[in-house]
């Protein structure tokens, strides 16, 4: 079983625990929170609970040192031993990305990354934000990034669909028309 699958069945499992204790977004900040952990000073922490140098009980020792200090949810703390005692504790990030989509749809959000040539201003941005919900009809975390390579216009990613009207993208739609096209006289 792959690893995406492996993190989706337990991201489903701790979704339908956490959302019957109503603390779906909690858990789910204490799983970015502790993989963002798990990453800081070049993952020295990650390799650590992730090695196989160091035994199942010596993992769950730091692990029991550790997580009492972060603040997290019981329900959090229990499933991150849960997963470290599975031997899945490398699939975390992935647990943590897939546990957010679900909760993203459980509450109507989605995720939309638009990039533009030049940072958008509030007005504009909140202008594709409505659009978006419009289009999506969900309510948008709305993610910006900036590329000057675009010349203009926007890219706009919505889980798997991507809406281009770059000038970039553009140009190169009529360099290929022009590529593609017989000159006159050879038919």
């Amino acid at each position: 079983m792959s690893e995406v699958s492996v993190a989706r069945r337990y991201a489903v499992a701790m979704i339908q625990v956490s959302s019957d204790d109503n603390v779906v977004d909690q858990v789910g900040t204490d799983l970015v929170d502790f993989n963002n952990l798990l990453d800081a000073n070049n993952g020295k922490l990650r390799h650590t609970l992730c090695t196989p140098l160091f035994s199942s009980d010596e993992r769950t020792a730091v692990l029991d040192a550790l997580l009492p200090k972060l603040g997290m949810h019981g329900l959090s703390v229990n499933f991150v031993k849960l997963v470290n005692a599975k031997g899945r504790l490398p699939a975390i990030g992935k647990i943590a990305r897939a546990y957010g989509d679900l909760a993203d749809e459980l509450a109507g959000r989605v995720n939309v990354r638009v990039t533009t040539a030049e940072p958008m201003s509030a007005q504009i941005e909140a202008e594709v934000k409505a659009a978006m919900e419009k289009s999506t009809g969900k309510s948008v975390i709305l993610n910006a990034d900036v590329d000057s390579a675009l010349i203009g216009g926007m890219v706009a990613r919505v889980g798997g669909k991507v809406y281009d009207s770059s000038i970039r993208t553009r140009l190169e739609s009529i360099k290929l028309s022009l590529l593609n096209a017989q000159a006159p006289g050879q038919a």
